[in-house]
């Protein structure tokens, strides 16, 4: 019961997380403004969930993972009705805004319920197999956008969304689960366990770089989501509408690589390791971002995005894991920085992306985004992976 409880929330949280990209154009239309500023609502959901996160961990350690995902599901929730029925663009983008920060709080404590069930040996395993529900939210929250946007208008993606999250959150307020506060939650008062908490994830040198390299995971990989719009018309100029379904088709691309990921986990750590594993990771993932200026229409862009979304999960997974493990009496904390680095990432990632697009075009930043994907995996192997003497020697 808990882990489809578990996986009712991080299918809802996932599906309002990529929900946007593909009504990108859509909404800069019916509101008048420049696609390039619409492109912020992807920020606008990123930064606040990264923001959160430093107090949602500490909290969830202290109180109870249930009790603030019951919270947060309920509020993000509530947060999709608002932006169904915004009545200008600031109301959607605040809407993003508070869809963020609630949830924040869901997809981080389901994987820091799972490393309190599971040990470090079946961890990766179960974390993969829970990414069939995350990765679906997030494929079928593009792909479903997209469709339902050219079919009713972009205000009935937002409206599916809420169903979802009011169903889920029905689900995690009526399940009974345990509710106790989980072993290492002390301290006088909650500033005090803040510092505790926090201090004893930053005791394991590996943190930084754990916490570092997924901040440069969510830059490189999603930058270039909110922009998929603009990359099709270029390659196929047409109406909005068409280009919406053809980005939900090439973001939800991505979903189903994940998805291929995550029903292989078992299979690709037996055959790699998890260190070489990274490295085949980097490598793909830097190949199919030096390919994707020379596909020609949509289809050939979602073939790569598909391959993409393999060598994505390939990585991500093995830095989720390690995550879990930063500080095992402190994990709801740990894992909260991990996700606050992953959509720090992911928030700055448009910003960056965006102009340099403009500046010297898609086929330029491609290629420096393949660059930096090349240098992540080496880090992350020899900085995590294979962590080197000075950080054994600290641990023992």
């Amino acid at each position: 019961m808990m882990f489809l409880v578990f996986a009712a929330c991080a299918f809802a949280s996932s599906f309002s997380l990529r929900l946007i990209d593909p009504l990108i154009l859509p909404v800069a239309s019916h509101f008048a403004v420049a696609p390039s500023v619409a492109a912020m609502l992807s920020p606008a959901y990123a930064l606040p969930y990264a923001v959160s996160q430093p107090f949602l961990g500490p909290i969830s350690d202290r109180f109870g993972r249930i009790r603030c995902m019951r919270i947060c599901m309920a509020g993000l929730s509530g947060a999709l009705l608002f932006g169904a029925l915004a009545p200008n663009f600031e109301s959607v983008f605040a809407s993003r805004m508070l869809a963020g920060i609630f949830g924040g709080g869901l997809v981080p404590l389901v994987l820091a319920g799972l490393g309190d069930a599971y040990d470090m040996a079946h961890r990766q395993i179960a974390i993969g197999r829970m990414l069939v529900a995350l990765i679906g939210g997030q494929m079928l929250g593009s792909l479903v956008a997209g469709l339902a946007s050219e079919a009713w208008g972009w205000r009935s993606a937002f409206f599916i969304a809420c169903a979802l999250g009011f169903a889920a959150t029905l689900l995690v307020w009526a399940a009974k689960l345990p509710t106790a506060v989980p072993a290492g939650a002390h301290g006088r008062g909650l500033v005090a366990t803040f510092r505790t908490l926090y201090g004893r994830v930053f005791r394991n040198p590996k943190a930084k770089w754990v916490l570092g390299c997924v901040a440069v995971e969510g830059m490189l990989f999603f930058g270039f989501f909110p922009y998929v719009g603009e990359a099709l018309l270029a390659m196929e100029p047409g109406s909005a509408p068409v280009v919406s379904r053809h980005v939900g088709l090439v973001l939800g691309a991505f979903g189903i690589g994940g998805l291929i990921y995550a029903f292989t986990v078992r299979r690709l750590i037996a055959a790699l390791g998890v260190a070489r594993m990274c490295v085949v990771a980097s490598l793909l993932a830097a190949a199919c971002y030096a390919l994707l200026p020379v596909t020609l229409v949509w289809w050939q862009a979602a073939a790569v995005m598909l391959v993409t979304g393999v060598a994505f999960y390939m990585l991500h997974n093995s830095l989720q894991t390690e995550a879990t493990e930063l500080a095992p009496e402190a994990r709801g904390s740990a894992v909260a920085l991990f996700a606050s680095g992953l959509f720090l990432g992911q928030g700055a990632g448009p910003m960056v992306f965006g102009p340099l697009a403009h500046r010297i075009g898609f086929g330029g930043t491609f290629l420096a985004v393949a660059i930096g994907l090349a240098l992540l995996g080496y880090t992350v192997v020899h900085r995590v992976m294979r962590a080197p003497r000075e950080l054994r020697d600290a641990n023992a």
